[in-house]
């Protein structure tokens, strides 16, 4: 393991870094305070974009590079992205790789996308975070490297410490076991290195969150639930996290089991006050890897993943995957073609973005919930008094009036607005009715 000294030095290399994209200047919108966080996770990165039988395994020519990275970023921005987290690897990039990142870095700030990337090279140097360093000097060598190159780069929003980790002590998969303060400690030093910058950690399971949050006090819960597998019906999120077995298609799912609604809410109120980025099911697993998991949702399921989780109070929107790889289909294909998926998240990043800086204005008010005739119905409030009904409709396949029934200490309540489309609805008596889509959801704001 790395010893403490070493770990000192390392500090020592990167405190020139200049600060991050968390930093802003007078009057510029922030993505997560004034721009709601809608991003991807994750882009490939390191390999080029499958066009003309292009068989090269790394980008390792800047030109190229560029080309690609102007394409992908400038898709992304299209389709109502502002944030990416980015699977890059300097040593994969042989001798240019300097060139090919600054690269990557330009093309993604002059899009508009920010970017969020994993630290595999600066794990190594955080002690224990690692069992085993199969080459210190290498990691060393590359964690001041890619500091170097990231520190000073306004595209770069933030990283990723960890991947899933699990608390010591609890079974898990090997390799992904750490002590809760070993998080904060790499929280510590990105946040020294890099000032302003996004220290994340994506949690999977409820029942962790709590320790792993403890001890890494991220600024916010990055967290991901896929709830839709093989052998569940269309519409069915009746469990969070459908686990099998691939040999004999098994799932671990049922009645015992959350569903994919209360698991949003459990992970809220396991870290409260923490604000929720969620990570969507977008994907589908290609055999023989996990045969018998998940399945690629229909459009309308991705929507409702997203509305759902906005209804029930998230704070950023991301989508695992973008691009399909060769155990895995995304929102595009293996040939970089968009997918009906693809169509329908760009269609409802926009809708997202019209409602953005409501929706970060926000906050669930429990005691004021809303009683509602089909799907769930949830009451906000806002700093400065202003009070709003989220409504969402749980059927993917048909379209639900419903009645709303507001608590009776906002009996005073005239009318409502839809914030995404201005729409207007009378509220007589504590009372209004409104039509929502399938797997859809409107936010009014009550008058």
């Amino acid at each position: 393991m790395r010893s403490a000294l070493a770990l000192l030095l390392v500090f020592g290399l990167v405190q020139c870094g200049s600060a991050g994209a968390g930093d802003s200047e007078p009057g510029t919108a922030v993505i997560g305070e004034d721009v709601f966080p809608v991003g991807v996770y994750f882009v490939r990165g390191q390999k080029p974009i499958a066009d003309e039988g292009d068989a090269t395994d790394f980008r390792r020519d800047p030109e190229q590079a560029r080309a690609d990275y102007a394409r992908e970023f400038g898709d992304l921005a299209a389709e109502g992205f502002n944030l990416a987290v980015m699977v890059v690897d300097p040593i994969a990039y042989g001798d240019h790789y300097r060139e090919v990142l600054a690269a990557m870095l330009e093309e993604a700030e002059r899009a508009g996308v920010q970017l969020i990337l994993p630290l595999g090279h600066v794990q190594g140097l955080l002690g224990e975070l690692r069992d085993e360093i199969s080459d210190s000097d290498l990691y060393q060598a590359a964690a001041q490297d890619y500091l170097e190159i990231f520190t000073d780069a306004p595209a770069v929003f933030g990283y990723v410490i960890f991947d899933e980790p699990v608390p010591e002590g609890t079974p898990g998969p090997e390799g992904q076991i750490v002590r809760p303060g070993q998080l904060g400690q790499a929280r510590a030093f990105i946040e020294q290195a890099d000032p302003g910058a996004y220290a994340l950690s994506s949690w999977a399971d409820v029942n962790n969150m709590a320790a792993l949050q403890a001890g890494m006090q991220s600024r916010v819960l990055f967290m991901d639930v896929y709830p839709l597998a093989e052998d569940k019906a269309i519409g069915d999120f009746s469990d969070a996290w459908p686990r099998g077995d691939p040999d004999d298609g098994s799932f671990a799912g049922g009645a015992d089991q959350p569903t994919y609604y209360e698991y949003l809410d459990m992970s809220r109120e396991a870290v409260p006050g923490v604000p929720q980025w969620l990570i969507v099911q977008a994907f589908e697993p290609i055999p023989p890897e996990h045969p018998h998991y998940w399945r690629m949702p229909e459009p309308v399921e991705l929507r409702h993943e997203v509305m759902a989780a906005l209804a029930h109070g998230a704070k950023g929107i991301f989508y695992f995957l973008y691009q399909s790889e060769s155990w895995v289909h995304g929102l595009r294909d293996a040939d970089y073609r968009p997918t009906p998926l693809l169509e329908e998240a760009a269609r409802v990043n926009a809708k997202v973005q019209q409602m953005g800086p409501t929706l970060l204005a926000i906050e669930r008010a429990d005691a004021f919930r809303p009683a509602v005739s089909a799907g769930e119905g949830f009451a906000y409030t806002d700093a400065g008094g202003g009070r709003y009904v989220f409504v969402l409709n749980t059927d993917v396949f048909e379209s639900v009036r419903v009645r709303v029934e507001l608590a009776a200490s906002w009996g005073d309540v005239a009318g409502a607005t839809d914030v995404y489309d201005g729409e207007a609805f009378e509220v007589a008596g504590g009372v209004l009715e409104v039509e929502v889509a399938p797997g859809d959801a409107r936010l009014l704001r009550l008058n």
